[in-house]
């Protein structure tokens, strides 16, 4: 198992917009050699930001490596949400 983590830093007083498109976002990973999981924690806050923790859980990190240089994963992080 491969564990892929990142930071995402969210504007104070967006979170709920943040989370409603995290739950609705089109991950692009159907069928995707490897793919498990994607996760997503609320780490903390302050009155600035709130910080969030998403991992995605792969079988091994090939498989997470080949879908960094795939078509989809171009297509999943074409239009991200900026908060």
């Amino acid at each position: 198992m491969y564990l892929a983590m990142s930071r995402l830093k969210v504007m104070y007083g967006k979170e709920a917009e943040f989370e409603a498109a995290w739950k609705k976002r089109e991950t692009k990973t159907d069928g995707v050699k490897g793919f498990k999981n994607f996760n997503l924690i609320k780490a903390s806050m302050d009155k600035e930001f709130s910080l969030y923790i998403f991992h995605s859980v792969w079988n091994s990190e090939n498989d997470f490596t080949n879908w960094t240089k795939s078509d989809l994963f171009k297509l999943a992080h074409k239009n991200p949400t900026t908060q």
